[in-house]
């Protein structure tokens, strides 16, 4: 087989996804459709769409669970690169745009049905789509994407580039694997962050409710300016990482 990527088998992947999961997808997207029609705020559909996109994302490679199944995959005439291509075009720009139009749908369907039923002229809200600049954190970190829909983008793309490596890099029980691995990764990084603001900023405390205080002065604030882009850079960074990560992941596989 030539190794040279190869978009006829790429599309032939993709094509293959569909073939073999058409009535589940109609049946799926149908049901969130519904789901969005009962409800669409912006906040509650945001969280839909996370959940439902790392589930989805942590299901691509969930047939290495399954030896035969595995082992039948791999033996599909298309390189590593080409699986993984497919894979993430079908968990990022395919789900993405999918779960946007059934948004769209279900806020349009759903918004009518609420004016039809209780005589009310509610708007169609399209806050979801906001290109408006978000307010800075604290006023010292400026918001690292400046709206919240390209926010939720990429947010969205990092969710999915983790999961999709959650459900090759564990053989079994990817999902829930991947959710415990993400939480002792924060909690690992917020000791870190706390630990380094005591160091920079002196007096430190947590109060009651958990929140932390600090005291320093203006002069620190090119310290927090350079922390905000160095965070921008790093989530830029982090979504082709993992891709390449899940990669490697794979070329790990073995008939």
């Amino acid at each position: 087989m030539n190794t040279t990527f190869n978009f006829n088998r790429l599309g032939l992947l993709i094509k293959r996804y569909f073939i073999e999961n058409k009535n589940k997808e109609l049946m799926y997207w149908g049901i969130l459709t519904l789901v969005f029609c009962l409800n669409h705020q912006t906040d509650s559909a945001r969280m839909i769409i996370y959940i439902m996109g790392f589930i989805f994302a942590a299901k691509l490679f969930k047939i290495f669970s399954y030896t035969p199944g595995g082992m039948h995959y791999l033996l599909i005439p298309a390189t590593h690169l080409e699986k993984l291509v497919a894979n993430i075009l079908l968990s990022t720009v395919y789900f993405f745009g999918m779960i946007l139009l059934t948004f769209s749908i279900g806020n349009i369907i759903g918004t009518n049905l609420i004016n039809a039923l209780f005589n009310q002229t509610n708007s169609i809200s399209w806050d979801m789509f906001s290109l408006s600049q978000t307010a800075s954190i604290g006023n010292n970190i400026p918001s690292a994407f400046g709206s919240p829909f390209i926010g939720m983008i990429f947010t969205f793309f990092i969710s999915q580039s983790v999961f999709l490596l959650g459900s090759i890099y564990f053989k079994r029980g990817g999902l829930g694997r991947t959710m415990l691995s993400i939480f002792g990764f924060f909690l690992l990084l917020v000791i870190i962050e706390l630990f380094m603001f005591k160091v920079m900023f002196g007096s430190f405390s947590v109060t009651g409710n958990m929140m932390a205080s600090f005291n320093f002065t203006p002069e620190n604030s090119p310290t927090i300016k350079i922390i905000g882009h160095v965070f921008k850079v790093m989530s830029y960074l982090l979504t082709p990482f993992l891709w390449v990560v899940t990669y490697f992941r794979l070329t790990e596989k073995q008939v």
